[in-house]
């Protein structure tokens, strides 16, 4: 049995400040170990419940922020950029339980939430699809669903886990920290954390018929709302994309599979 771990950072216990979220922070390393320490939690508890294989995508930063030298034997980690199925790559690679989406946070459009964002804090100011707003997890959720694939355990500040438990993303939720504001987070001690960790990957993985798949179909209406202007206008030069506004484009795709791959595209060209 095997499992799929998309990990991001920002909503990691104990992790709320710019200094921990690149290798310029003096706090980076410790955010490091932090995050690592979380995935090896939720490895743990899956393992418990049966699980033999983990695959776990680094999506925070530059793909290099988990510790590799600490995986256990049994386990795969996806690094770095670019890649075509972004926070979600190596779901498309064999067949899994299901999914546990680690780490993350509220989006660009959640007025609350420690490091709130949605994909790139420099460039993107907010994203809907076909009319509604959208944020990583919504991404990462639709992606695990285009393969069939439930997520079974989701895991951020409270502001984030009271979204996700809104819209039913996940079977098991844990909350690592209370947002205090955006730079600012009161969390447990780590070690409570990891325990948490490892009690809801064993139940999740145990409960995993229980989950729901969350889809969306397309064709899709995407609209990204970008913090650059020239970035917009330069991107309605190309057809595919349309300017909506003095910041917005819009453009149509006919899955999550190619809305990954666009969003790759504006990223790592550096449009956003």
């Amino acid at each position: 049995m095997r499992l799929f771990i998309s990990a991001d950072i920002e909503g990691v216990g104990g992790v709320s400040a710019a200094e921990q979220a690149g290798p310029q922070g003096f706090e980076y390393a410790a955010a490091r170990a932090l995050m690592t320490n979380e995935v090896l939690a939720v490895i743990e508890g899956a393992r418990a419940a049966g699980v033999t294989e983990c695959v776990v995508c680094d999506s925070h930063g530059n793909g290099l922020s988990i510790l590799a030298d600490r995986m256990p034997t049994g386990s795969w980690l996806v690094r770095s950029w670019p890649r075509p199925l972004l926070m979600m790559q190596g779901i498309e690679q064999g067949d899994y339980v299901g999914a546990v989406l680690l780490g993350y946070h509220a989006g660009a459009d959640d007025p609350a939430g420690t490091m709130a964002h949605t994909l790139s804090s420099r460039g993107i100011a907010g994203l809907r699809i076909n009319g509604e707003v959208a944020d990583e997890a919504t991404i990462s959720a639709a992606t695990a669903g285009h393969f069939g694939l439930p997520v079974l355990l989701a895991t951020g500040d409270d502001i984030f886990i009271a979204s996700a438990r809104q819209r039913r993303l996940a079977v098991e939720y844990v909350t690592t920290k209370q947002s205090c504001g955006f730079f600012s987070a009161m969390a447990p001690s780590p070690a409570d954390v990891w325990a948490q960790l490892r009690q809801a990957a064993t139940r999740a993985v145990e409960r995993h018929a229980d989950g729901g798949l969350t889809r969306l179909d397309g064709p899709l209406a995407v609209e990204v709302r970008l913090t650059d202007r020239l970035a917009a206008e330069v991107l309605s030069f190309l057809p595919m994309f349309r300017r909506s506004g003095p910041t917005t484009i819009g453009f149509d795709v006919p899955d999550i599979l190619a809305l990954n791959r666009v969003l790759a595209f504006l990223l790592f060209c550096k449009s956003v």
